[in-house]
């Protein structure tokens, strides 16, 4: 059985087709020994054999079309000279691929936008543009409000080539920027403000194409996005992320306490914004930023106290188990900060251990008061904090809810939801699905069932002996997250 090649089939087909094409169009002017030229770039897909172009990525295959290009004996782009198989390069055609570390022009202004053939009767040229990849634009920064002669950096990546820095407004109107500057990673624009600048965006046109951001002559409201956890460690390190942080006054956590702009931390983008708590409110509500645009209110709630379903100081508790200890935080050894209790499983399962490190709690469910009866099981996840002091693996943890020992979670390493890794050193939060612990479909159907169990049970599925297992627990809670 003879090997089918379809890639080389493919291109033989493609020379063939180009072969004919030109013998049509360019017999007449066939002279043996003449002259290199080159009439136009064209795909290697035989589809699209009309389509001619004048430029492409790094990577790409082309086609040249051309006439006495026979006996080629290099090959530039940019200046550069690049590798082809003589097999695919006839006399009217040549076929090769454009590296993908060609330097480009983006870079190297200085170099020839142009393909270039030479054989050993002369040489074609081709004007042909290699595109830099293409704009990205993550922030801006100004002293609002927007006053022509000032200064506004955008922040991105990919500057290559600008053609044209444009403020168009949201009536249609546009104003060009005269004055600006590059960074020398092309990551930056440094422009001054001209004057007549309205609401609206902020073009960067580059030659291989445009990217914009909204603007705005004076600072708009906060905005907030997402929490690092819903239900933070008392004193650790969390944040906030959203749009506009800027000029950061307070932050108000559910209309009980307000932490200063002394204690908040803003990044450099505008859109982080790092906090602790100082000690738990009594209530889910909503978090407030006031900064220089006004005030904005979380979309969803914070520090959901009515979800939540075991913290061992008042709501819930230890049953039984092995190998596991309370712990109250003092600062001074891991895990430095706790929100009152939380519970440690600490120690070395042996090999192939599959009953060590139990820890059996009652847990307190939250009523269909709190969570409706009719919420959808696949809304709900339990939500837990966890600090790992090193990796758990290969050890890992079987996790029951309501004393479903038919359906646990097994093998389970915990990862934190922001990052989907499992981070040690740190308190991460974790999401777990509650369709993974239940058959239930719907809450009602969830919390009819007669059990308070929650219990989190180590093995050591390995013949592993020298494994440490050193995890803390706190705050188990159920929580809709389409909410």
């Amino acid at each position: 059985m003879k090997t089918f090649n379809f890639f080389h089939q493919h291109i033989l087909l493609w020379i063939a087709l180009i072969g004919i094409a030109a013998f049509i169009a360019c017999s007449k002017k066939d002279a043996p020994g003449g002259t290199p030229e080159i009439y136009s770039v064209r795909l290697t897909d035989p589809t699209k054999a009309d389509s001619t172009f004048t430029g492409a990525f790094p990577g790409k295959m082309i086609a040249v079309i051309g006439n006495n290009l026979g006996d080629i004996q290099k090959i530039y782009i940019n200046d550069q000279e690049v590798s082809f198989n003589t097999n695919y390069c006839t006399a009217t055609s040549a076929i090769f691929t454009i590296p993908g570390d060609l330097i480009l022009t983006g870079t190297n202004p200085e170099l020839s936008n142009e393909i270039r053939i030479e054989t050993n009767r002369g040489v074609a040229k081709y004007a042909f543009h290699i595109y830099s990849p293409a704009p990205e634009i993550h922030r801006i920064t100004l002293k609002y409000p927007a006053t022509p002669g000032e200064n506004l950096k955008i922040f991105g990546a990919n500057f290559y080539e600008i053609q044209k820095v444009v403020f168009e407004s949201t009536t249609g109107t546009s104003v060009g920027v005269l004055d600006y500057t590059v960074s020398n990673d092309y990551n930056i624009i440094d422009l001054t403000i001209p004057p007549g600048v309205q609401d609206g965006r902020l073009v960067v046109y580059c030659y291989t194409d445009s990217v914009s951001i909204p603007f705005s002559t004076n600072v708009a409201p906060p905005t907030i996005k997402t929490f690092s956890s819903d239900m933070p460690i008392i004193g650790d390190l969390a944040y906030i992320t959203g749009d506009y942080f800027i000029e950061v006054t307070s932050l108000n956590i559910n209309g009980e306490f307000t932490i200063p702009a002394s204690d908040l931390l803003v990044s450099n983008s505008n859109d982080t914004l790092y906090f602790r708590l100082p000690k738990a409110p009594s209530k889910g509500g909503v978090v407030t930023i006031t900064a220089a645009g006004g005030n904005s209110n979380s979309p969803k709630a914070f520090y959901p106290v009515e979800n939540v379903v075991l913290n061992w100081d008042n709501i819930g508790a230890y049953s039984w188990g092995d190998n596991n200890e309370a712990v109250v935080a003092d600062g001074s050894k891991i895990p430095y900060v706790s929100t009152g209790t939380c519970y440690r499983i600490f120690g070395k399962p042996g090999a192939w251990q599959y009953w060590w490190g139990n820890l059996s709690n009652d847990a307190v469910y939250p009523t269909t008061n709190i969570i409706p009866a009719n919420t959808p099981i696949e809304n709900l996840v339990l939500r837990f904090e966890c600090y790992m002091s090193e990796s758990l693996a290969p050890a890992s943890f079987e996790i029951q809810l309501k004393g479903n020992g038919d359906q646990m979670v097994v093998d389970y390493l915990p990862r934190d939801k922001n990052s989907n890794k499992a981070v040690t050193g740190k308190w991460i939060t974790c999401d777990i699905a509650l369709s993974k612990f239940t058959a239930a479909t719907d809450y009602a159907g969830f919390a009819a069932i007669a059990n308070t169990g929650l219990g989190i049970f180590t093995k050591n599925k390995s013949d592993n002996a020298d494994v440490n297992v050193d995890v803390y627990f706190d705050n188990f809670r159920i929580v809709d997250i389409t909410k």
